[in-house]
């Protein structure tokens, strides 16, 4: 039993590991704008909650089915689900972006907070599996039953931003270098 175990834990470890490491499967990097990156992840004026609530939600998808065309449910279901995925994508990269920028800051702190940094970490090692199991989940049964799981990801993205905002408002004491004008 313990071998099928194993047997079945080594794959899924293979995913988690690609996952990781960026594998984005199958998204195309060139659909951003060049001005879409990590300082404006979110348009200003967008509720993010309500897109989520949005492209995560069976009415739509009760509406097309309603309408008793079996193609125009394929096509539906194909581009609601690479809505979804792109969403998920544009926030996991997002994320990571920040979470690079802050790390090369870290290394030049002085006064170093280890508690929060590795609340941090945490955070964003659970948003990055998060990402990793709506990925899964939205190539496997669609976006229409992740609603609570998007909006939980769209949650603690923002709490990530928000930590991140405390860490760096005047937390750093700028280098001996920095400070005597060099």
């Amino acid at each position: 039993m313990t071998e099928i175990l194993v047997l079945a834990a080594i794959p899924l470890l293979l995913l988690l590991m690609l996952s990781l490491l960026g594998a984005t499967w199958n998204i195309q990097e060139e659909t951003l704008d060049a001005q879409d990156g990590a300082r404006h992840r979110y348009p200003r004026g967008v509720d993010m909650g309500v897109c989520v609530q949005r492209i995560f939600s069976p009415e739509d998808r009760d509406f097309v089915d309603r309408q008793g065309s079996a193609r125009l449910r394929q096509i539906y279901r194909a581009e609601r689900t690479k809505i979804a995925l792109y969403w998920v994508w544009k926030n996991s990269r997002a994320i990571r972006q920040v979470m690079r920028e802050h790390r090369l800051a870290a290394r030049e702190a002085k006064n170093l907070r280890v508690g929060p940094e590795l609340g941090l970490l945490f955070h964003y090692v659970e948003f990055r599996l998060l990402c990793f199991l709506l990925v899964c989940l939205i190539r496997l049964f669609g976006p229409h039953a992740l609603k609570d799981l998007a909006t939980y990801a769209l949650e603690l993205s923002q709490s990530i931003d928000r930590v991140l905002a405390e860490l760096t408002s005047g937390a750093r004491v700028p280098s001996a270098e920095r400070a005597g004008g060099a």
